[in-house]
């Protein structure tokens, strides 16, 4: 019966891949969405993040973690939505899918679908989040992803600037998710703010945290060691090598750096792609329009930047 239902299933993905691009679409929007609110309506732990925030990082640890502790054979990570089926004292864990969630987080708070869930919102300088996603839209994400997510096609004659400022994907729509999250997040009686910037400098510890407040207690040992396993370089050569054998963890051109999926995890990296004077007019879109108490002012960054560079 499995092996029928899975024929079905592909015969079915197969006829609806016959349809042209609108209907093709919508019906797999609609697909998507019953499945995203059927995870968030069951999940144990939600993680909400906009695009290029770091969620695939998160994934990779959390599947780590899990992984070991329960003794699953490393041949799952990083799919964290089978591990609850393969031992039910695993949480079930839920990376929300940003279609979805994006209209969940616009609506205003306290939100139905998202009362007495516990819910990760992961953070991440809006401005390195804009610069990842333009390289991803233009090197790494097929035709298809990009119809589904309403994503430019072409970038060719976009610059980087433009999209940030004028594209339905750029700067604004970045702050008013985030925004969304923080007006959510102080609404709600379980919820988990966390920086990527934070993560990037104290791996562990963060990671512990998260999982304390999924109610499970790690060792250091086990923090340290998801935290090495998941490191920029082993992702890296990871994904270069297919390791995981996921489409999650596969560059775009092998031989393009700016092309993988782990790129660069550099923090406030931004600043190479911008020159001073943009760099400026962003940052005040950002001190005029983004919740102060997120912590990405400009001011928040220059005190970051002093500390690190003391």
């Amino acid at each position: 019966m499995v092996g029928t239902a899975k024929g079905l299933e592909r015969a079915g993905e197969g006829l609806v891949g016959l349809l042209p691009d609108a209907p093709r679409i919508a019906l797999r929007r609609a697909v998507r969405n019953r499945v995203e609110r059927r995870r968030l309506k069951r999940a144990d732990l939600t993680v909400i993040a906009h695009p290029k925030s770091g969620s695939t990082w998160l994934r990779f640890q959390l599947a780590r973690v899990y992984q070991r502790k329960f003794g699953l054979p490393e041949s799952v990570i990083p799919r964290i939505e089978r591990y609850h089926r393969l031992n039910p004292a695993i949480p079930r864990l839920h990376m929300a899918g940003y279609q979805y969630i994006a209209r969940v987080i616009a609506r205003p708070a306290p939100d139905g679908e998202l009362t007495g869930k516990s819910v990760v919102f992961l953070l991440r300088h809006p401005l390195d989040v804009i610069v990842s996603l333009y390289f991803h839209i233009q090197k790494h994400a097929l035709h298809e992803r990009k119809l589904f997510n309403d994503w430019p096609l072409d970038l060719s004659d976009v610059t980087m600037i433009d999209f940030a400022l004028h594209s339905h994907w750029g700067l604004r729509e970045a702050i008013r998710f985030y925004n969304g999250c923080a007006r959510h997040a102080a609404a709600m009686q379980s919820a988990h703010i966390v920086r990527y910037e934070d993560m990037r400098e104290h791996p562990a510890r963060e990671l512990a945290a998260i999982l304390r407040f999924a109610g499970t207690e790690t060792s250091p040992e086990d923090a340290d060691d998801a935290a090495r396993f998941t490191s920029f370089e082993r992702l890296r050569a990871a994904e270069r090598d297919n390791a995981f054998d996921s489409a999650r963890l596969r560059p775009g051109d092998p031989n393009d750096p700016e092309s993988f999926k782990v790129r660069r995890a550099k923090v406030f990296g931004y600043r190479d792609y911008f020159s001073p004077e943009q760099c400026g007019e962003l940052e005040a879109i950002i001190d005029d329009e983004l919740d102060p108490k997120l912590g990405y002012s400009s001011q928040d960054i220059r005190k970051k930047t002093e500390a690190g560079a003391a």
